[in-house]
């Protein structure tokens, strides 16, 4: 097993590579401990479970909401959970997100760790300290920054994730190769989702890398003042088109690196050999959707992006792998920008 720790304003998480969930109740610290999972997880995995409370909900993006939110405070209530007890958040993306909002708003705050069970949650939505819901079709619009106590990563859940949510958590990982470790990259190109997923050894090395470089980015800046930005690398545009199509995050993310990449060109702050570099791998790793955006209406939602300063929104773009610039662009900017899009042709 790994640890890393991550110490920011809001509190410390220790980060637990390769460590069986049936050592959870080692890391509780005798804290009485309620279960937030899936349907799905709990009928892979229930039988590793502890025997403790464990409240389930259905699968999927739409339990990221207000009123999924108030069924779980309800549901707490009736469980009897105080401010000295801990909820764990055991899933993906979704159940990591909605859990730590409740837990960080329940009572002002209780008691908070993560075990996630997808490969993206393993390396990005797990790890950081931001939790949050969605309002309507804005992606995560209301939530709040706080560590949870720990993140124990245990790769054993990965061997029922389906291949297409697999594949989704390797954008996360390319990104983290695009912004902060090159060596990612060259660890992936040329191989498959499916190679990779079969060579624990290298699969691993992924994963801790991925975290090590989220750890350093976020014990710098938690709230998303200046560095953090980085992080958001194809989530501007991504998001937009992961609501309006239906996308998986990871191939939404994929496409919108693909259309950064391009406006960076454009900027002249890229080579053209870097567009199609990442366009080479995101698609040999099948991480591209067959779409064509209705660039209007993604501009309507990047528009309502969260990041969003005044009229201009923060875009994260390349001059070379791991080496990022933030520009701010305003709405009539990026739609000129969008026009050109010319990587998706090669």
């Amino acid at each position: 097993m790994k640890t890393y720790q991550l110490h920011t304003a809001t509190g410390s998480s220790d980060i637990l590579i390769g460590e069986p969930f049936e050592n959870l109740q080692e890391y509780t610290a005798g804290k009485r401990t309620v279960i937030l999972t899936d349907d799905q997880v709990f009928a892979l995995h229930g039988e590793r479970f502890p025997d403790i409370p464990v409240v389930r909900i259905p699968q999927g993006e739409q339990a990221k909401s207000l009123g999924r939110a108030t069924l779980l405070y309800q549901e707490l209530i009736r469980l009897g959970v105080d401010r000295s007890d801990m909820l764990v958040a055991v899933g993906g993306g979704v159940i990591c997100d909605l859990g730590g909002f409740v837990a960080t708003t329940f009572q002002r705050g209780i008691g908070l760790s993560f075990v996630p069970t997808t490969l993206l949650a393993q390396v990005d939505a797990a790890i950081g300290g931001k939790n949050g819901i969605n309002l309507g079709e804005y992606k995560n619009m209301v939530g709040t920054f706080r560590q949870p106590s720990f993140v124990l990563i245990d790769p054993a859940f990965l061997k029922t994730l389906p291949e297409d949510e697999f594949v989704s958590g390797l954008a996360e990982i390319v990104k983290y190769g695009l912004i902060s470790d090159p060596g990612i990259l060259t660890l992936i190109e040329g191989k498959t989702p499916r190679e990779i997923s079969r060579d624990a050894g290298l699969l691993g090395e992924l994963i801790e890398r991925s975290v090590r470089a989220k750890v350093a980015v976020v014990s710098q800046d938690e709230e998303d003042h200046g560095m953090r930005r980085i992080l958001n690398f194809g989530h501007t545009y991504g998001h937009g088109i992961e609501r309006l199509y239906d996308l998986p995050h990871g191939k939404a993310v994929a496409y919108g690196m693909v259309v950064a990449a391009d406006i960076s060109i454009q900027l002249g702050l890229a080579e053209d050999m870097l567009g199609k570099r990442i366009f080479a791998l995101l698609k040999n790793l099948d991480l591209l959707p067959d779409i064509k955006p209705d660039q209007e209406k993604v501009m309507g939602l990047i528009s309502h992006d969260k990041k969003k300063k005044g009229e201009e929104i923060p875009f994260v773009l390349l001059k070379d792998a791991g080496e990022t610039v933030i520009r701010p662009l305003s709405p009539e900017e990026i739609m000129d920008l969008l026009k050109n899009i010319r990587l998706f042709t090669i």
